[in-house]
C-alpha cells in the first residue's frame, strides 16, 4: 500500500490550521514515539501500522493535555474541527506526505513550486496563472526535514537530502516527480510534478489534440517497426507521457529495460502490456563516496542484460554515447527523451553529451554514431494556449558520409500539430509498411 492510498483524498481543510501549534504537538508526539521505539528495541519491533496506531493515540493524548493547558491558562478552547485537522496534519507529517498531501491528491494540481516555507504556488489543469497559496510548513528548517525523511524512506534507493547533498530527485508514491534544492538557492525550494491520473495511450494523446489520428497510425507503426526514436522537446512539455504511450504500442512478449534518474515511467504498474520489464534507477553514493550508480554505467550495464529495447528516460549527459551504441548494436526500438528547442537542435545536443564523456572522440565519429543508431525525432511543445503538441517528426538519413541530415515528414505549424511535410525514404517507408501502415498522409 503506497503513502497516497494510506491518506485518502480529502478537500484542502477549511479550518486555518496555526502550524506552529502543529508544530508543537509534533516534536512532543515524535519524541514520545522515539521512547516508545526505544523501549520496544529489546523487544519485538513494531511495524509501520502498529506505529501509527500508537502515534494516534499519542497525538490525542497531547491533544487532551494541550486542552487542559489552554483551560488553565485562560486560552478559548480548540473546536473538534481544529483538534481534528491538527491531529490529520501531525499523523501526515510524521508518517505521509505533510502539509504536501491535499495538493498531491487533488487530479487538477498539475505542478506545486515552493520558494520557501511561506511563498508555495500551485498551477491547476487549464489555469493560465498559478495561484499562490498557504505556507506548506512552519518554517523552511521543517520543509527540509519533511523532503529528507521523504528521501530516506519513499524513494527505491535511500537518498538524502542536506547540507552535503544540498538537490535530490525523488519520485514519490503515486509517480508524483520531486526536485528539490537548497545552499545555491536563497531559500530550500522544491518542484513537484504531478502525474496524469490515469493510464495514457496514443487514442488518448489524440483526444488531447497532442496528435491527430494519421500521426499516431504512424507513431504506432514506427514503434513496431523497431524504428529508434529521440522524443525531444522543452521542460513540462509531455516528452515522458508521449514516451510513455508509444511504449505501450510495443509487443508484449518483447523485453524492456529503463533507466531513470528517478522511476517516472513506471512501466511496470501495466504488466498486461509489459510483463518483462526491468526498471533500472540511479543511486548515490553513500557518506563513503562509494556505491553510486550513474546513468552512463546502468546504460553499460544493461546491455548485458538481453534487452529488446533500452529505454533512456531522459538523455543529459555521458550516457548518450552508451545509447547510440545500444540503438545501433541489435537493440533496434530503443527510444529516450531529451531536452530541445527543436528536433533540428537534437544533433547538437547529443554531440555536447557525448564530448562530456569521452576524450578527443571526432565530430565526424559522433556523427556518425548519431546517423546510424537514430531513425526519428519526434518534437513536442507547449503553444501560448498552453496545449501540447508534437509540432515536428524528422528522420535521420541515413546515406550520407559527413554531418547530419533530416527528412522532415512533419513540419511545425505556428497554432497546432506539425503538418505532413516530405513522404520518408524508401527504407523507412518499407519498414512502416510491414508494421501496418495503410493510409499514408503524405
Amino acid at each position: 500500500m503506497t503513502v497516497l492510498e494510506m491518506y485518502p483524498a480529502v478537500e484542502p481543510e477549511p479550518v486555518r490550521l496555526d502550524l506552529q501549534l502543529v508544530a508543537e504537538v509534533r516534536n512532543d508526539v515524535a519524541a514520545e514515539l522515539s521512547a516508545v521505539r526505544r523501549n520496544e528495541a529489546a523487544g519485538e519491533e513494531l511495524s509501520e501500522a502498529d506505529e501509527e496506531a500508537r502515534a494516534q493515540s499519542i497525538i490525542w493524548d497531547n491533544l487532551d493535555r494541550l486542552a487542559r493547558q489552554r483551560s488553565v491558562n485562560g486560552l478559548a478552547p480548540l473546536t473538534p474541527e481544529l483538534e481534528e485537522a491538527i491531529a490529520r496534519r501531525v499523523k501526515a507529517d510524521l508518517f505521509g506526505l505533510g502539509g504536501f498531501e491535499d495538493y498531491l491528491h487533488d487530479p487538477n494540481v498539475e505542478n506545486i513550486f515552493v520558494n520557501g516555507h511561506d511563498r508555495v504556488f500551485i498551477n491547476r489543469k487549464g489555469a493560465e496563472k498559478v495561484q499562490q497559496v498557504g505556507p506548506i510548513a512552519e518554517s523552511d528548517e521543517a520543509v527540509v526535514q519533511l523532503v529528507n525523511r521523504w528521501a530516506s524512506r519513499l524513494g527505491r534507493t535511500e537518498r538524502r537530502f542536506d547540507v552535503a547533498n544540498p538537490r535530490l530527485d525523488l519520485r514519490l508514491p503515486g509517480g508524483h516527480r520531486l526536485h528539490a534544492i537548497m545552499e545555491v538557492t536563497e531559500r530550500p525550494t522544491v518542484t513537484i510534478r504531478c502525474p496524469y491520473p490515469r493510464k495514457v495511450e496514443l487514442p488518448d494523446q489524440v483526444d488531447f489534440g497532442t496528435i491527430d489520428e494519421p500521426m499516431r497510425a504512424f507513431l504506432s507503426a514506427a514503434v513496431k517497426a523497431r524504428c529508434n526514436i529521440i522524443v525531444a522537446g522543452g521542460t513540462g512539455t509531455g516528452k515522458t507521457t508521449l514516451l510513455r504511450a508509444m511504449l505501450h504500442e510495443v509487443p508484449a512478449h518483447e523485453r524492456i529495460i529503463t533507466i531513470e534518474d528517478t522511476i517516472e515511467l513506471s512501466l511496470s504498474r501495466w504488466p498486461e502490456n509489459h510483463p518483462n520489464v526491468v526498471e533500472m534507477e540511479t543511486r548515490q553514493a553513500n557518506v563513503e563516496g562509494v556505491g553510486g550508480l550513474s546513468m552512463m554505467e546502468l546504460t553499460r550495464e544493461c546491455l548485458r542484460m538481453s534487452p529488446d529495447r533500452v529505454v533512456l528516460g531522459e538523455v543529459r549527459g555521458a550516457e548518450a554515447l552508451y545509447m547510440l551504441k545500444a540503438m545501433s548494436q541489435g537493440n533496434d526500438g530503443s527510444m529516450c527523451t531529451l531536452h530541445a528547442d527543436s528536433a533540428y537542435g537534437v544533433a547538437d545536443r547529443i554531440r555536447g553529451y557525448v564530448a562530456e564523456g569521452t576524450t578527443g572522440l571526432p565530430m565526424q565519429v559522433i556523427d556518425g554514431f548519431f546517423r546510424n543508431a537514430v531513425d526519428l525525432i519526434v518534437h513536442i511543445r507547449v503553444l501560448p494556449d498552453r496545449r501540447r503538441v508534437v509540432s515536428s517528426i524528422v528522420e535521420v538519413q541515413k546515406d550520407f558520409d559527413e554531418g547530419v541530415r533530416y527528412n522532415e515528414l512533419y513540419s511545425p505549424q505556428v497554432d497546432g500539430i506539425g503538418r505532413p511535410n516530405t513522404a520518408p525514404s524508401p527504407r523507412l517507408l518499407e519498414k512502416l509498411h510491414h508494421a501496418g501502415l495503410g493510409v499514408l498522409p503524405w
